[in-house]
């Protein structure tokens, strides 16, 4: 029996909803993109916060998510919902860990640039982070469907989620550190702030961009 494109693209999105499971292997995946993330952050290495975003499964429980709710699958999101927040979690303790010995041995004593990259709250630099995540998100979700690895790898790069998480952490690890040879110590609270917002930023635009992306495909093409 030959199955519709319509039944075919059904199958493979629930696929995709369920594909990723939150087990000790993953956990072990996400605290080497973090470390490796914090790393580049710290030292001011952009390979580095590259590497970490495509070593990171953190894109995982937000593609499912996009998913569940362009397809009215409400029932299974507080499942991928509490996965979601254990990774975020997660993320956010292993950065503060390294942020908060950074500072007790003020290794890197003030933020390198690919800090104040996500330091720094402007208005319209986070509109266009918002632009941004929901054409990537859009685009995200034919990549998801054509199941092409290069272009998904590349839309990972660009949403970047973990490297904002990460400077949070690590922004918060060094505020409650305290120690007074770090420069700007005082900011860091907000520092963290701003980076928090600048991922919940993406993670909206990339679950709009997904849904948007499904929508035009049902209904359009």
């Amino acid at each position: 029996i030959k199955m519709s494109k319509i039944t075919i693209d059904k199958q493979l999105e629930e696929y995709k909803i369920n594909i990723f499971k939150l087990n000790y292997i993953n956990v072990i995946f996400l605290s080497i993109a973090v470390i490796v993330c914090s790393a580049g952050l710290l030292l001011n290495n952009v390979d580095y916060v590259l590497a970490s975003s495509i070593i990171s499964v953190i894109i995982n429980p937000m593609i499912a998510i996009s998913f569940l709710i362009a397809t009215n699958k409400f029932e299974k999101l507080p499942t991928v919902l509490i996965q979601a927040l254990i990774i975020i979690s997660i993320t956010l303790l292993v950065s503060f860990i390294i942020g908060y010995v950074n500072a007790e041995y003020a290794y890197v004593s003030e933020p390198t640039k690919q800090m104040e990259m996500r330091n720094n709250f402007k208005k319209n630099f986070f509109s266009i982070e918002f632009l941004i995540a929901i054409i990537s998100g859009f685009g995200m979700y034919f990549a998801i469907m054509e199941s092409n690895m290069m272009t998904i790898l590349g839309f990972i790069i660009v949403f970047a989620i973990l490297p904002p998480i990460a400077n949070t952490g690590l922004n918060y690890g060094m505020y409650f550190n305290g120690n007074p040879e770090m420069k700007d110590s005082e900011h860091y609270l907000t520092y963290g702030n701003n980076s928090f917002i600048l991922c919940m930023i993406n993670l909206l635009g990339i679950i709009i961009g997904i849904a948007s992306g499904r929508y035009v495909f049902r209904n359009l093409i």
